[in-house]
Parts: structure tokens; sequence; C-alpha cells
């Protein structure tokens, strides 16, 4: 038999390392990983120091919103008297708490209305607060009336929104509610020791009601299941969706949880 056809009986002369093959895929895709954070972190500063074009129009229908906006704060505050009208809203409605949400105004370019918003823990849109039914949050509420949605909320209802929405502002983080400890350490000197004693103290709207809802942060809220069912530019009582709507409220926070 010829030598041509014999089967060389040695290993190839060139050794293969499995272990040194997967140490330069680990470090390939290390340095992937890296270039795209790098590529994010560049775009992310190119996108600060880039200055967008804008058209003039678009300052011009920020300037006629504004002064739509500010013209119907003061034809509100002129043509009612809000103080009385505000003092017989909170003597006709049966509950002391509001459960106030923003539904609209992802741009606000009146001055008092997003000063309001930043007094009332509101900055971005679908945030959410409770508050006590006093004459001077409705009359804010009246100000502000065309992006909240409000009403009275039941004991389930902020027994929910506070077991799936709930956060604790704790040295200026947000940060979640984990145990009954947590709540002890920072309102225990007030006498609530845990989180059944912070619903209770916001059911009822107790004497520690401003201190509880100082610790909790703003719940951010999601958009209804199924969309808003009526137009959001017009009032509840006329058929739409925004101002106050008493305990239908309790509806539509069990569609945005």
């Amino acid at each position: 038999m010829s030598d041509k056809y014999a089967v060389p009986n040695k290993l190839p002369g060139k050794t293969v390392s499995v272990l040194k093959h997967r140490k330069r895929r680990i470090l390939q895709d290390q340095s992937v990983i890296e270039q795209k954070k790098n590529d994010r972190i560049k775009r992310r500063e190119k996108t600060k120091t880039h200055h967008k074009f804008r058209r003039a129009e678009s300052f011009v229908m920020g300037y006629l919103k504004a002064e739509r906006t500010s013209n119907r704060i003061r034809q509100t505050i002129l043509k009612t008297n809000i103080t009385e009208q505000s003092a017989a809203a909170s003597d006709d409605s049966n509950p002391k708490l509001l459960f106030v949400m923003r539904h609209a105004g992802k741009k606000i370019f009146d001055k008092t209305t997003s000063e309001i918003f930043k007094t009332l823990r509101m900055g971005q849109r679908h945030n959410a607060v409770f508050l006590e039914n006093t004459k001077e949050n409705q009359l804010l509420l009246r100000v502000i009336e065309p992006f909240v949605v409000y009403g009275n909320p039941s004991l389930s209802t902020i027994r929910e929104l506070l077991f799936k929405k709930g956060f604790a502002r704790i040295e200026g983080k947000k940060t979640a509610i984990q145990s009954n400890t947590m709540v002890e350490e920072h309102l225990g000197d007030k006498g609530v020791i845990c989180l059944e004693d912070i619903i209770h103290e916001i059911c009822t709207v107790g004497p520690n009601f401003a201190a509880v809802t100082q610790f909790l942060c703003a719940f951010t809220m999601s958009s209804p299941r199924n969309g808003w069912q009526k137009k959001v530019s017009v009032s509840y009582k006329r058929g739409g969706e925004y101002g106050y709507r008493g305990n239908a409220i309790n509806d539509l926070v069990a569609r945005c949880l």
C-alpha cells in the first residue's frame, strides 16, 4: 500500500487553546459594551451643548398659551367669589381628603400654574398626591383645574396606592417602603409605626397628615387602561375628563394602577 493514503499518527503542529479563545471573546464583548457606553455618553453631552433650531412660531405659541392661561385665571378670580365657593364645596363634600392627579400639561408656559404644581409636588405629568380639602387647596385646584383630575378616594384605593405605588423620601432619595421599621424610624415620634398607621392617618386626615404626606413621595401613575374615555380638554361636569369627579376617582385610579 502506498504511503499516499497513510494516516499520519501525530497531533497537529499548532496547539489550539479553548481557554484562550474564550478569553478573547470575553474581551471583545467587554470592549463592545464599553464602546456603546461611551457613545451614549457622547450623544448625551452633545444634546446638552447643541442648541436645537426652533421656529419663531413655537415661541409665539408658547406666549399665546401662557397668556390664555393667565386670562383664564384672572376671569375665574373676578367672576366668582373663590373663597365662598371653596368654603361651600369643602363643607358640602363629605370626605376631608382629596386625591389629585396631574393628567395633562407636559409643558406649561404659565408661571403661576407651574409654581402651583411645584408647591403641590406635581412637577411632572401623571404625578399624584393626597391633599386636605381646605379653602386654600380648593383655590389652588380651581386655578390648575384644566390640568388635573381629583376626587374623594376610598379606603381600598388608598391601600392599593400605598402598596403598589408607595415610595418614601429618605435623605432626599426615593426609597421603597420595605418594612415597618423604616416607618417607625422616621415617624415613630409622631405615633406612626407601621404602614397601616399611615393609611389610617391619610384616610382620616389626622393631626399628622402633613408629616405623613411629606414622608411619602408623589405617586407616579400610569396612563389609564384603554385610554381616556372622553375629551381631556372638557370638564367632568360637561362630559369630559378634567376637574372634580367625586367618588368616580376610584374607578380611574384602578385603571391607572
